[in-house]
């Protein structure tokens, strides 16, 4: 038996409670859309909202696809070709959990710009999803580590470009700080 296997074996053997498998169903799956909304959330707070919102969406960006390059180098099939998982999955390569590479790339960036009780949020979510997609069978612990991993390159790719994408992302918020002044005097 691997590591992996002897990390999985326990969280995927909490599973058989039917409330509690269907919270982790739910964790699994719908957490990730946390982000849109704290994006929006964040984005109508100023115009440091809007740069903090954007940065975040840049990182989030940059940390998936650095899990998608990740996949490349390494692949593993997930654990529902080898187990009886609460959920049939179809085989894939399950290195990193896409799911939760969005979630600890978003929360990263949002503890850096100082917005700990979001970031912690996210972060907190990030961890909950991690161990629930285990849980479900969807993937194996390593898959989570190299999620983790995979957000935090993409607050560094972010952290390192940022500044350089000036030109593109300063007017984007001019323009929409423009177009919210233009609907606000139109409504109020």
């Amino acid at each position: 038996m691997s590591f992996d296997q002897a990390l999985f074996e326990p969280i995927y053997g909490l599973a058989g409670n039917p409330l509690l498998d269907q919270v982790m169903l739910f964790s699994a799956e719908y957490f990730v859309l946390l982000i849109p909304f704290t994006l929006i959330y964040i984005w109508f707070q100023k115009k440091e909202g809007k740069k903090d919102s954007m940065f975040t969406a840049y990182s989030t960006v940059a940390g998936i696809l650095f899990s998608y390059l990740m996949g490349f180098l390494y692949a593993h099939e997930n654990p529902s070709a080898i187990y009886d998982t609460l959920v049939a999955f179809h085989p894939e390569n399950s290195f990193p959990s896409q799911h939760t590479t969005a979630l600890f790339a978003a929360s990263l960036p949002l503890i850096y710009k100082k917005r700990n009780k979001l970031g912690l949020t996210i972060l907190a979510t990030a961890v909950l999803t991690g161990f629930a997609r285990i849980y479900i069978g969807e993937h194996w612990p390593i898959d989570i580590l190299g999620a983790a991993l995979a957000g935090g390159a993409g607050l560094a790719i972010a952290y390192i470009s940022w500044s350089k994408l000036e030109p593109i992302w300063k007017p984007l918020i001019e323009l929409a700080e423009e177009i919210e002044e233009k609907i606000v005097s139109i409504f109020f």
